[in-house]
């Protein structure tokens, strides 16, 4: 029986986590919607980021009128909580999803991290104990080391589910990449950019969320944000996420 299927994103590109999973489930025939909380803005125009995600989704196969762009700033969704889970909690009151796929919660990425809250927040006030199962899958963090960490999770005891990848997928995985131009020089280092693939060269990763404390960081010591030179320009500390955090507990 046909699913439907919501994945839920911060940026036009953080579905390089999913793309063969996403694949596989609309060859299945499901319904497959995605949702990106920012404009991916903070870099290049929204217009940019908009047409890459345009071409990358007709290239897997999800229809255009299946993609939600909800446009709040890039790198700054911790100072829109109410109004991102409001948005998020609409779509999917109307999409009535029967998975709901997002960024695992791992300190990498302020954005992320919101992202991730508002997925398991907005289908617990829809759906209560109706909720379908909120997966995660991880993009990067810092968790025991002093340098990013690609495609791992940071341990927890939820199982592991795996889109195993062959070859020809790991071409598929690479050319939807290719998409995203815009994206090819992030944190300066273009090979950066495709760690994600060499890291998931074997599969793709994801699990159902663990009961996460957000009022917690996710592991010990400095997050990936606060570590990263690009993040702590911004001066964004967990206790700011917390605060954004608490305002919708």
């Amino acid at each position: 029986m046909a699913r439907k299927i919501l994945f839920i994103f911060a940026h036009q590109d953080d579905e390089i986590a999913y793309i063969v999973t996403m694949r596989n489930f609309l060859l299945e025939g499901n319904e497959v919607h995605v949702v990106w909380t920012t404009d991916g803005a903070h870099f290049v125009p929204f217009e940019v980021r908009y047409a890459e995600s345009l071409k990358a989704m007709k290239f897997i196969g999800v229809p255009e009128e299946n993609l939600h762009f909800l446009k709040f700033p890039d790198g700054h969704s911790i100072l829109f909580p109410r109004k991102i889970v409001e948005k998020v909690s609409s779509l999917m009151s109307e999409i009535e999803p029967n998975e709901i796929y997002t960024i695992a919660y791992e300190g990498g990425h302020p954005d992320h991290d919101f992202a991730h809250v508002a997925a398991v927040i907005s289908s617990k006030r829809v759906f209560g104990d109706s909720c379908p199962p909120v997966f995660e899958a991880p993009l990067y963090n810092s968790y025991q080391s002093h340098i990013t960490r690609f495609s791992r999770f940071i341990p927890a005891t939820s199982p592991v589910f795996e889109t195993r990848l062959q070859r020809r997928d790991i071409l598929f995985k690479l050319k939807v990449i290719l998409s995203y131009k815009s994206q090819y020089w992030i944190a300066i280092f273009p090979a950066i950019f495709f760690a994600p693939v060499r890291a998931m060269a074997g599969a793709e990763q994801y699990r159902e969320v663990p009961s996460w404390n957000y009022l917690q960081p996710p592991h010990e010591g400095k997050l990936g944000y606060e570590r990263l030179l690009v993040w702590r320009l911004f001066h964004i500390r967990f206790s700011d996420f917390k605060h954004a955090v608490m305002e919708l507990l």
